[in-house]
């Protein structure tokens, strides 16, 4: 009868302690699987951006470089002027602010083909309006608003 009692408090002894393990490890597990969500919706929204920079050109007479960029990804960049533009000239390395409210230097842009968004497939022309514009090896860099980004090298 000894042996008995003890038994059955054995097993509610037991299953207390795993009701308590239970309650405890589930609420973590929770918070850890939906922080482990939001980085893979990150993480996937990354991978569905990308873009190019096509072509570049500038003229010191008119002060503005000039280059044209394409969405190769499946998302929709938007919104555009979020965007970080960084220049690089012989001299100095600058990020150019959007709008022509910010003074100069600025940039702005067209979606080409009158494009209502920058979709994929669609190219978008981008125009730095600038103080000055030296000659030599000059790098434009654009990051669009997830941290994808892109750059290209070119001479003027």
């Amino acid at each position: 009868m000894g042996k008995t009692i003890t038994t059955a408090l054995l097993v509610i002894a037991s299953i207390v302690a795993a009701v308590a393990l239970i309650n405890a490890i589930v609420p973590a597990a929770g918070k850890g699987s939906s922080a482990l969500v939001a980085a893979h919706t990150t993480a996937a929204d990354r991978i569905k951006t990308d873009v190019e920079i096509v072509f570049v050109t500038g003229c010191n007479g008119n002060r503005t470089i000039t280059f044209w960029g394409k969405n190769v990804g499946s998302n929709t960049i938007n919104p555009i002027s979020e965007s970080d533009i960084f220049l690089t000239t012989p001299t100095t390395i600058s990020r150019i602010s959007y709008g022509a409210a910010a003074g100069t230097p600025y940039w702005d842009y067209v979606l080409e083909d009158s494009a209502a968004e920058w979709n994929q497939a669609i190219t978008i022309k981008v125009t730095l309006h600038l103080a000055s514009v030296d000659t030599g090896l000059h790098k434009v860099s654009l990051t669009v608003f997830n941290a994808v980004s892109t750059e290209r090298e070119f001479s003027i």
